[in-house]
């Protein structure tokens, strides 16, 4: 029912006292003309008297999986509201979500919005309005909102296919180094060991300090920023950059490499498959552009070997 509607049940009433029965066209006009105002005035008093958030989204998931972030709607006094649609966007490229619900009895209202990972990193979801309507449908209230939550997306196991690139690896089996060895005793940073993993790349392990030890020990090479492939991710990188700089990164891992990736002044190394495990997962909680234009392009360390920029561009900058 909408204002339209009363009124011309009002008029039908009339009609009906004035030609019909006079008694029963004055109960049907009192009647209308109560629910009328109780309505109004039922209205006024609960639009101010409730809240609604969007719960914090944790965790990390896959792009193309089902996610559901959670809208908490709370009294916080009178509160009988029939008919709220709450306005939820998910990033800019998804589609708006409109969701339908009601706060009448309790305390308390809980709805899922659900929706698909669209991209590698940061997703994020947007609580942008919430619109409430009176139970005849008579008026209606907007009220703005400016809360959001992200949820983690893990970059997508795709080939690779840029530039070819050599990766960069530790020094020779054949060079001298004994466990624990830093630079506080004199050595060089860096080389510490663990034992070997089915995974790790044969160029990896130390053969001397392994007959020492009498099992095959491998070099953690994750501080040598000097000795590691260098790859930069630019501010204006959309997250296609993400699912390619990963793709680089695993190939050169695999084949006995060290890899670092720099993304807005922070940066991942990894050297093994454990350390290339938990790159992937610092991958999915970067926030990357929505387009390509976004923020420009930034000018990469000097040391860089690749840079991934826009919509997925790759310029080779050495071969370090």
């Amino acid at each position: 029912m909408h204002i339209a509607g009363t009124f011309m049940m009002l008029v039908i009433s009339v009609i009906f006292m004035l030609f019909l029965n006079g008694d029963i066209g004055w109960a049907l006009i009192y009647l209308i003309g109560g629910t009328f105002i109780a309505s109004l005035v039922i209205f006024f008093i609960s639009k101010r008297h409730f809240t609604a958030e969007i719960s914090e989204l944790s965790g990390v998931t896959e792009c193309g999986r089902n996610v559901d972030a959670e809208i908490v709607l709370k009294k916080t006094g009178f509160c009988v509201l029939p008919y709220i649609e709450l306005c939820v966007d998910i990033g800019s490229n998804g589609l708006p979500l409109k969701i339908r619900t009601a706060l009448i009895f309790g305390k308390e209202r809980r709805v899922s919005a659900s929706f698909k990972a669209m991209h590698s990193g940061l997703n994020r979801v947007d609580l942008t309005e919430v619109v409430v309507y009176d139970l005849l449908g008579i008026t209606h209230k907007r009220i703005k909102l400016d809360q959001s939550t992200q949820k983690a997306v893990l970059p997508q196991i795709v080939e690779y296919d840029g530039p070819e690139i050599l990766p960069n690896t530790l020094p020779s089996e054949d060079e001298e180094i004994e466990e624990g060895l830093t630079v506080l005793n004199g050595g060089m940073p860096g080389y510490e060991h663990r034992e070997y993993v089915p995974g790790d790349s044969p160029r990896r392990v130390n053969y001397k300090l392994s007959a020492k030890k009498g099992k095959l020990m491998v070099r953690l090479d994750e501080s040598m920023g000097s000795k590691s492939t260098n790859l930069y991710i630019t501010e204006n990188a959309m997250p296609v950059c993400c699912d390619k700089a990963f793709a680089l990164a695993s190939r050169l891992v695999i084949r006995g490499g060290t890899v670092k990736i720099a993304h807005k002044g922070d940066e991942r190394s990894a050297s093994t498959p454990e350390t290339l495990d938990r790159m992937r997962e610092w991958l999915a909680f970067r926030e990357f552009a929505d387009s390509p234009d976004n923020g420009g392009s930034d000018a990469p360390p000097p040391e860089t070997a690749v840079v991934f920029s826009g919509s997925g561009v790759i310029t080779q900058i050495s071969t370090m």
